[in-house]
């Protein structure tokens, strides 16, 4: 069970804020490490909830189209179309941590999920539901 926050509220993270792009690099950094720079993220989702930010994006490739796995463990994956192109992280922010990207830290994330892989993140991490939007 999780001890609620003192901003129960979900708070979206607009562009220009630089939290925004603070979690942004630490969010994605597993693709950069997977795919290069031929994987983005869009983010649909970028929810904060006191030191917990929920992202949830979809991956594109840097034409703005599928993204490309090939040459990397989920190429398979995507050839037998058992791989999305959802990206989803959480992250949360260290206490009194100034605001840029090391300050966040990346507690899970999923790459490609078929089904909801954050369902269980609120109980297994401590992670307030309000993030996640449920």
């Amino acid at each position: 069970m999780h001890t609620p926050s003192a901003q129960s509220a979900p708070q979206s993270l607009e562009p220009g804020d630089p939290v925004r792009e603070a979690v942004l690099r630490a969010a994605t950094a597993p693709l950069g490490e997977v795919f290069g720079d031929r994987v983005q993220v869009v983010a649909d989702r970028l929810t904060r909830v006191g030191p917990w930010v929920f992202l949830q994006g979809s991956m594109h490739g840097p034409d703005g189209g599928r993204p490309n796995f090939a040459g990397t463990a989920y190429a398979a994956r995507q050839a037998d179309g058992v791989v999305s192109d959802v990206y989803v992280a959480l992250l949360r922010k260290e206490a009194n941590a100034v605001t840029d990207a090391r300050s966040w830290q990346l507690v899970a994330h999923a790459i490609g999920p078929t089904d909801v892989a954050w369902l269980t993140w609120p109980d297994e991490y401590e992670a307030p539901r309000a993030v996640f939007g449920f």
